[in-house]
């Protein structure tokens, strides 16, 4: 008997329901020890279109497999209609639905039953933002295509690996996680970081698991226990400084790159302490004391880093 096929599928939409929206998709399949990553984006349209069709685009990719296919999504909306069998109803009422009005989607609707007569097919539901490991990765595709939008006005379908490497598998969810919030927004996520955080280990995760290629981040909010540095260049060393006290994050602003494949947050702070004294200088860490409210713009394409001989660091490679 022919192993079974995993699917872990996702959509995500900035400004829902809105005329100038931009959504997105992402699919992961494993099958037959292989891992394929898909994705694409759309403008104009709604985060349950992106759900179903990030189904679609799946179950066109493992067309004509004889394994069972098992399709894990955090859409009530999809896994709903095959566990309890809304589709049954609807079509028998002429695609209406229990308010006899038309059935909003009924076009993707369609195709994904055809899809799904052809195989043997079992939905499973998963929760959002919890750490499975595939469905992060799917959720990470899913934000990559509305990054992507910008280069592919009428949308888009794309494998990774056909013209460009994705920026790398995420990592296990971590405690840091646990004290994160965050929504896309167009070109970008806003994150709300809560007390007790660490700001570097939980930009780093965050990064990893929503694949993001590059960008640039900006900060503000309350710290405590901040290391800042000071790049000294005539022995091309960095002095450090550790700030204990509770300060109020004035001004973070940095980008996002990669060195030796691992995100790498290169950052600048000012602070101020209860005196309106401030401090500042090159970002290492910090411990959110209040709130740090974040925004991440997003690069479509991935940035890295290279060393320079002639400072001793690690700088953009353009």
């Amino acid at each position: 008997m022919s192993s079974k096929i995993i699917v872990y599928c996702d959509g995500a939409c900035a400004g829902n329901q809105n005329q100038r929206n931009i959504g997105g998709w992402g699919v992961v399949i494993r099958q037959a020890g292989k891992t394929r990553r898909l994705y694409g984006g759309e403008k104009n349209t709604t985060n349950n279109r992106m759900e179903l069709t990030a189904c679609i685009k799946a179950l066109e990719a493992v067309e004509g497999a004889e394994a069972p296919i098992e399709i894990y999504s955090d859409s009530a909306y999809l896994v709903n209609c095959f566990q309890q069998r809304w589709y049954v109803n609807w079509q028998r009422n002429g695609w209406k639905n229990a308010k006899k009005q038309p059935v909003e989607n009924q076009d993707l609707w369609q195709r994904i039953l055809a899809l799904v007569g052809k195989a043997k097919v079992s939905f499973h539901k998963v929760k959002g933002h919890a750490g499975v490991e595939l469905n992060e990765l799917a959720d990470g595709l899913a934000n990559r295509g509305m990054d992507e939008l910008n280069r592919y006005p009428a949308g888009f379908s794309k494998a990774v690996g056909e013209d460009e490497e994705g920026p790398g598998e995420p990592e296990p969810a971590t405690a840091e996680d646990e004290r994160l919030r965050y929504r896309a927004v167009e070109g970008g996520y806003l994150l709300r970081l809560q007390r007790g955080a660490r700001v570097m280990e939980t930009l780093n995760s965050f990064i990893l698991r929503r694949q993001i290629a590059g960008g640039t981040v900006s900060a503000i909010g309350a710290l405590e226990d901040v290391d800042l540095g000071y790049f000294r260049l005539s022995d091309r060393q960095y002095l450090r400084q550790n700030f204990p006290g509770i300060y109020e994050l004035i001004s973070f602003m940095g980008n996002i790159s990669y060195v030796e494949g691992k995100p790498f947050v290169h950052a600048h702070a000012t602070l101020g302490d209860e005196q309106y004294r401030p401090v500042a200088g090159h970002f290492f860490d910090g411990t959110v004391a209040v709130t740090m409210e974040i925004y991440i713009r997003t690069f479509s394409e991935k940035v890295v880093r290279e060393a320079d001989d002639e400072t001793g660091l690690k700088l953009l490679a353009l």
